[in-house]
């Protein structure tokens, strides 16, 4: 369940992204998971804001929000991506090239927990859409690379909007759900953070990391 479809009830756009048309049809045909429409128009306009250079996405699966990621940021912007599965790390390489975007987008094959600990520098811009359970343990490593400034979004936080539901969660997504909900206590109570939690899609947590003199 989306927490919110607003922006498709309102624009006359029918896609995320027109010229992504198709492939967000095949990855819907197919039950590929991606970002809500109402989600990817708020990652967009936070990249025209903050004009990113270097990017992290962790969760790249067909690497349709990774496409948005390298058409709303500037050409000189450089982007990581990071997916587990083979099959969708094979996919989003085509995807990449079909599009003419491989050269701004560097995929890296592996378990988030591996690859981030051998990144190094400063991202400026994070975009967190791994497994929701693992968000909370994900949360120390990407603070040794978000740069002062820097923003980090974190998508489906909601999950289905079970986090915000009343009574005992069901068993199979229980420890997802309470992962969740220390992640969401973590980023709005951490000192270096400034972070609202937004209704958009299926919830988006969107933080900025404090300057080093503020």
């Amino acid at each position: 369940m989306k927490i919110t479809d607003i922006n498709n009830k309102f624009s006359k756009q029918n896609y995320i992204e027109a010229e992504f048309k198709e492939l967000e049809k095949e990855c819907l045909k197919n039950r590929i998971p991606i970002i809500d429409r109402d989600a990817a128009d708020l990652l967009k306009l936070q990249l025209k804001i903050k004009n990113p250079k270097k990017i992290l996405e962790i969760g790249t699966a067909c690497g349709f929000s990774t496409l948005l990621l390298a058409k709303y940021s500037s050409a000189e912007t450089l982007i990581t991506g990071i997916e587990l599965k083979q099959a969708r790390f094979r996919e989003a390489k085509k995807n990449f090239e079909k599009f003419n975007y491989q050269k701004k987008i560097n995929l890296k094959a592996g378990d988030a927990f591996d690859v981030l600990m051998y990144l190094k520098g400063n991202y400026d811009f994070i975009f967190l859409d791994a497994a929701k359970g693992q968000y909370f343990y994900l949360f120390e490593y990407l603070m040794e690379l978000l740069a002062p400034g820097g923003i980090l979004i974190s998508d489906n936080v909601m999950y289905q909007g079970q986090v915000l539901a009343e009574g005992e969660t069901r068993h199979k997504i229980r420890t997802m759900v309470t992962n969740l909900k220390k992640y969401l206590k973590l980023i709005m109570n951490h000192p270096e953070l400034d972070s609202t939690i937004v209704t958009a899609g299926d919830g988006v947590a969107i933080s900025r990391r404090k300057d080093i003199n503020e």
